[in-house]
């Protein structure tokens, strides 16, 4: 086999000739490698970073530390004789895991930490050739285009952004050629995957993080616009509704190029000691037009805070508009919408009661919204999240030097914070007795005393209560104080639990994955998948529900959700089988006709389990099959 690929080579090179047996893709890489004007004799790739560079690239990347906590898992499954090897979107080495001969082998090649190993640099390579196509790319010996690398070969799976989708790295599985696995690609696309799902984790983590710097700063500011941006420049939370809609911050200036620009700036020595200080605007540098604060997440940058000063426009903010989230079209959500909107315009308490991860926020969020106070705040405290003894002070404030380590200037309750607007009391069970004998108080006198001081400031609040469990039961163990729960509902709705409105399960999956629409690009849920999704009794119900899209939407190998793309909990419990997942996930996506064949052979030519297990219907299926003349 060596042989023949050496001639066809040889014949490529001296003939210009491509013969049959060659696979498009490296015939491509050759013909790109000839217009790159690429030296067959090449001994090394002619460009390397500095140990400070690398130093670089490695603390601010994803892949490379996503990388450091995959590794570890499988080492145990990786024979001696391979290399592991990860570059970047622009084929720079991240790291390079190899044994002894091997690794001295890739030493002289400069395939080290920093080696860039492009195909305008180096030819034909599972780095290069990989990130050109975006497919993964096996290169045996005599395929690679420059002589000097062809006593190996090499298996190459492209990493994809979970959210984005693009192409952000490379995995390389090398060996001596003669020691290549044949399935080296079944090995290096399940490392990639599972560095997928790792990106995907630390992305979250990083959200969630970004989100808590946010609403501490949204309470130390009075009317300023603040936006949280990621590093992607996509805006992850802002208090005024009409920078999400419009992204008007994503147009206006080059985030990506920023914060790049500012990871390149940043003194590597420092980085144990790093504090999120504020700086101008980059778009804008007059102090009076506002500041940027950069957020650090374990000494990497994850984001920005961008507070604007505030405009006279700000006042007059429309409704933020939730009615958007409030997806469903069973009898039960839509009578629970027709009471909150003649609920919402009455200003007076509202209880609801209902699991966890039914949406309670939302809701409430959605009687602000469309209240008399839409345009004052809207404050939603998880009681359950302070620790016992904070509580009071989180909720009604302190004066100056009331605490030993306290702010020394006091502290502005959330009750002061919400002055004017709603405060959501989420998970209110869990407030301490003697701390409910003390919200009793600020609701029958409608004012709030700060810890510390005797001076008593009067309150406009509205507030919604939210619980998952029975308050009434609860009272009546004296474990709630009875006067309080009748202070509290003056209205209460139950929010049914997912399973009961089993006509809301699809059209909100459905709205979850349109959060990943990019451009024309759009998932969808496969007839099975929708059955599975229906099948399954959602003890977690939305917030599950929302889990399970954005699980399926990373495993997705194009814009098809099917059964197994799921998390494996949901599979078991609704008895999902394995076999049109056998049928399918070998077939190349490009190959119609195959696939169309092995889908009617594998369901004994039952057109409508073929259709479905294609995702089309049986006319169009008809029609496919007569234009691919199958019989």
């Amino acid at each position: 086999m060596y042989k023949n690929r050496m001639n066809a080579r040889d014949t490529f090179l001296s003939a210009g000739q491509v013969k049959a047996d060659v696979p498009v893709s490296i015939s491509e890489s050759w013909s790109r490698s000839l217009s790159y004007k690429i030296d067959p004799n090449l001994r090394k790739t002619p460009e390397v970073l500095n140990q400070m560079d690398v130093h670089m690239l490695q603390e601010s990347s994803l892949l490379y530390h996503a990388y450091q906590s995959i590794i570890p898992k499988i080492q145990s499954f990786i024979h001696t004789k391979y290399s592991i090897m990860l570059a970047d979107h622009k084929a720079r080495l991240l790291h390079v895991n190899a044994d002894h001969q091997l690794m001295e082998l890739l030493t002289s090649f400069n395939a080290v930490p920093g080696g860039v190993w492009s195909e305008e640099l180096c030819g034909t390579t599972a780095f290069g050739t990989t990130l050109v196509s975006g497919q993964p790319v096996v290169i045996h010996d005599a395929q690679h285009f420059c002589e000097s690398w062809q006593n190996i070969s090499c298996a190459g799976v492209p990493i994809f952004h979970p959210i984005t989708k693009q192409v952000i790295g490379v995995l390389d599985l090398t060996s001596f050629a003669e020691d290549f696995p044949a399935h080296a690609l079944v090995l290096t696309q399940t490392v990639a995957k599972s560095m997928e799902m790792e990106i995907f984790n630390q992305l979250q983590i990083h959200r969630l993080y970004l989100e808590n710097t946010f609403l501490e700063k949204e309470l130390a500011i009075s009317n300023d616009l603040l936006v949280a941006i990621d590093l992607d420049g996509q805006i992850v939370r802002s208090n005024d509704p009409a920078t999400t809609d419009q992204q008007q911050w994503c147009n206006r200036f080059e985030w990506l190029h920023y914060f790049q620009s500012c990871q390149e700036q940043s003194d590597l020595s420092l980085l144990s000691t790093i504090v999120s200080t504020e700086r101008p605007l980059p778009f804008s540098p007059d102090p009076a037009t506002g500041r940027l604060q950069l957020v650090y997440y374990k000494n990497r940058l994850i984001g920005a805070l961008v507070q604007m000063r505030s405009q006279p426009s700000r006042s007059a903010l429309p409704s933020k508009g939730t009615a958007k989230e409030m997806v469903g079209e069973s009898p039960q959500w839509l009578g629970l919408l027709q009471k909150l909107d003649k609920v919402a315009g009455r200003d007076m308490s509202v209880l609801l009661i209902g699991e966890s991860g039914t949406g309670k926020e939302v809701l409430s969020q959605y009687i602000h919204d469309h209240s008399l106070r839409r345009h004052k705040p809207f404050v939603a405290v998880n009681c359950a999240a302070f620790a016992h003894d904070l509580v009071a002070s989180e909720l009604f404030g302190y004066a100056p030097g009331t605490f030993t380590g306290g702010l020394k200037e006091g502290k502005v309750g959330l009750f002061e914070v919400a002055d004017g607007g709603t405060l959501l009391l989420d998970e209110i069970a869990e407030l301490p007795l003697p701390i409910q004998a003390m919200l009793l108080r600020v609701l029958q006198e409608k004012q709030v005393t700060r810890i510390g001081e005797y001076k008593a400031r009067p309150l406009d609040i509205r507030i919604v209560a939210a619980s998952n469990k029975d308050l009434k039961k609860m009272a009546d163990a004296g474990q709630f104080r009875l006067d309080l729960y009748y202070r509290l509902n003056s209205i209460e709705l139950k929010v049914p639990p997912l399973r009961e409105r089993k006509e809301d399960i699809v059209p909100m999956a459905e709205h979850f994955l349109s959060a990943h629409r990019h451009g024309s690009f759009a998932y969808r849920l496969m007839p099975d998948t929708m059955d599975a999704l229906r099948l399954y009794d959602w003890p977690g119900n939305v917030r599950e529900l929302k889990n399970a899209i954005e699980h399926a939407v990373v495993f997705a190998e194009d814009d098809r959700i099917f059964p197994w793309h799921i998390p494996d909990m949901i599979q078991e419990s609704t008895g999902t089988t394995e076999d049109s997942k056998r049928l399918l996930q070998h077939t190349p996506l490009d190959d119609e006709r195959a696939q169309i064949v092995e889908a009617l052979n594998g369901s004994r030519y039952n057109y409508t389990k073929a259709a479905r297990l294609l995702g089309i219907s049986r006319g169009t299926l008809y029609n496919k099959m007569k234009k691919y003349e199958i019989t």
